[in-house]
This record gives structure tokens, sequence and C-alpha cells, in this order.
């Protein structure tokens, strides 16, 4: 199994602290073609670039970082509601075009009430995935039909086409979440189910229930991990980067984050918040700290390069084939971590390391 990695696009800020009430560096547009220029010539695969309430618009980012790159897949997230599926289409296929077919899109359906309700959206959890599946029925038409009508609980299409077509055929979909409607939307039409970094254990359930859902309609997923890590030569130097991370978090801040998990109605989001008990460690050199101030993907693999390797190695052993990673700041922890990390895979991966 060929596993890739790709690294992330910080769009709300960055630095070398997180849970400040003012990023250390701002997102503007050259720092963030710089993060994705030094990701390429470190040897990852992709680059995520997040959607949602404090982060730069993604669709203006991805082409951004196309238009400044050779050969690194932009993942974009999107969230259905916000745009048509068919208006969404063209952006892609359009992006599709000018990247010579070397975009992804990750949909996501949301996660939080009060962060969709700041952008109008106030659909509830349930409706809010039927409507991605309603959204993604729409995108796959496009993509595979012409002139066709269609009418869904939310979305209705006459005479429809995609102009122009995807370079790619069928963009690759990324797809995540842990409720019963977002393993069965994923195994209908994602091509990877994507979690955050919890406990083997976890992911390895999930996997199966999306690998059997999948497979009970003639469909096979791919899997993926989104985490951070925090590699550094010594075992003593890494743990106490991870400290330093978070030793200048601003109350108000922290506060803010722990309402946002009281408010959230996301199953996977409640299932990230409960590892931030004790010392925030689990399982082999795992560290949940980072969500003490991030929503989402906030664990972390800490350690030597051979530890953060070995905490890796459980997902790819439970059948994970995608990373994206990141660390702070991200500009030189890419550089850190393909130097340090990457070539411990180079056999595994599909692209070429160091």
């Amino acid at each position: 199994m060929s596993i890739r990695f790709s690294w992330f696009t910080p769009t709300n800020g960055d630095g070398a602290h997180i849970g400040l009430k003012q990023p250390e560096r701002e997102p503007d547009l050259s720092y963030l073609i710089r993060v994705a220029q030094t990701a390429e010539q470190a040897g990852f695969d992709g680059i995520l670039v997040p959607v949602g309430t404090p982060f730069l618009d993604s669709w203006m980012v991805g082409s951004a970082l196309v238009h400044h790159t050779k050969r690194i897949r932009p993942l974009i997230a999107i969230r259905p509601g916000f745009i048509a599926p068919s208006l969404s289409a063209k952006m892609a296929a359009t992006l599709d075009q000018f990247s010579g077919g070397r975009i992804d899109i990750n949909i996501v359906a949301g996660g939080s009430p009060h962060e969709l309700g700041q952008d109008g959206d106030f659909v509830s959890h349930d409706e809010r995935y039927e409507r991605a599946r309603d959204f993604m029925t729409v995108l796959n038409k496009l993509w595979e039909e012409r002139g066709f009508n269609y009418k869904g609980s939310h979305y209705a299409i006459k005479d429809g086409n995609l102009v122009p077509p995807n370079r790619q055929g069928k963009i690759p979909i990324y797809f995540g979440g842990s409720s019963e409607s977002a393993k069965q939307i994923t195994a209908e039409f994602g091509n990877v189910y994507l979690q955050w970094g919890e406990p083997i254990e976890e992911v390895k359930a999930q996997i199966e229930d999306v690998r059997q859902r999948a497979a009970a309609l003639g469909r096979t997923v791919e899997f993926g991990v989104r985490i951070h890590v925090i590699v550094r030569e010594t075992e003593r130097e890494a743990w106490e980067f991870a400290e330093s991370l978070v030793s200048e978090i601003d109350p108000e801040v922290e506060a803010r984050m722990s309402r946002y998990y009281q408010q959230a109605d996301s199953v996977a989001q409640g299932r990230m918040s409960r590892l931030l008990q004790g010392d925030y460690r689990f399982g082999k050199y795992k560290w949940a700290g980072i969500g003490r101030v991030r929503k989402g993907a906030g664990t972390a693999v800490v350690g030597t390069p051979e530890q953060v390797k070995e905490g890796l190695q459980e997902y790819i052993d439970a059948g994970v084939s995608h990373f994206i990673i990141s660390g702070f700041p991200h500009l030189e922890e890419a550089e850190r971590v393909s130097k340090l990390l990457l070539p411990l895979f180079r056999d595994q991966t599909e692209i070429s390391i160091g």
C-alpha cells in the first residue's frame, strides 16, 4: 500500500505559539505561497486548504496555490449550502483545467451551529448531511452526464451540463465525520474517508465500518488521517516544544474554544474533545494538547523521528494510506518533517522523498 503525505495551509495565521489573540504570523498571500512552495519542495504530495469562519476563502487560496506551484495537489475544502453544486462544479472544473488536473475536494458538512449561523446557515445536523448527499449527487451527475434533469430534497437541475469538463474526470472527494450519516455518505460518494488523529482502536472501528458500507454498494474507499506532528532529534526536545507551543494560550481564547465544544453537534468533534483530560497524552506518543485552542484536528504525534513513525505506522497498519500532517510554524516545520520524518517512509510512498 502506497502512502501519500499532504501538508496544511495555515489560512487563519501561524506561529510557534498557538491560542494567542492574534497570530504571530498573519496569513497573507506571500506567506501562504511560501508554505505551499516549501511543502512542494519538501516532497509532500498535497496540501489541505481549510474552510470555515476563521479561515480565508478556500477557493481563492487554492487558486493562488495552483498558480504558484507545479506539482503539489491542493485539497480544497468546501461546504455544501453556501454555493450551489453547479457553481461549485464549474469552479472546480476551471481550477482543474488551470492546474493540469491536480486538485482534490474535501467536502465538509459542518460542525458547529454557532459557526454555521455566523455565515447564515441554520440547517440541523441531520439535514446538513442530507444536503451534502444531494450536493454530491449533483456533482457526480455533472461529472458523468450531459443534459440531465434532477430534483432532490435541496437542489434541482434542468438540462444540466458542465462547462468546462474536468480534465481528470471525477475529481477525488475526501469526506469525514463519525455520525452514521457521514459514514454512509462516504460509502456512497467518497474516495477517501478522512478522520482526525484519534486513538487507534477508534480509528480502526470506523475504517471497518465504512469499508463494509462501501462494499455493500460495490465500492471501495481509501482512508486518511489528519494529525499534527512534533518531531525532533530527541524525545526531550519534542516534548519541550509541545509544551512551549501551548505555553502562551490566552485564557479568553481557551474559554471560547471550550464553549465551541459545548455547542458543536459534530460527533467527531465530541470524540476529539473527550481527549482533553489529564496531561492530554494517549496511545503511542500521541498528545491532544493542541485541541485546547484548535477545533477539529487537535492531536499530534510527538517524539523522535522513529517514535513519530511508529505512531503513524499504527494507522497505516489499520488501513490508512493518506496523511494530512502539519506543524507549527508551518513553513519551518515542513522542512523539518521532510528531513527527519519523511525519509523513514521512503519505501512506502508514491512520490520521491528527499
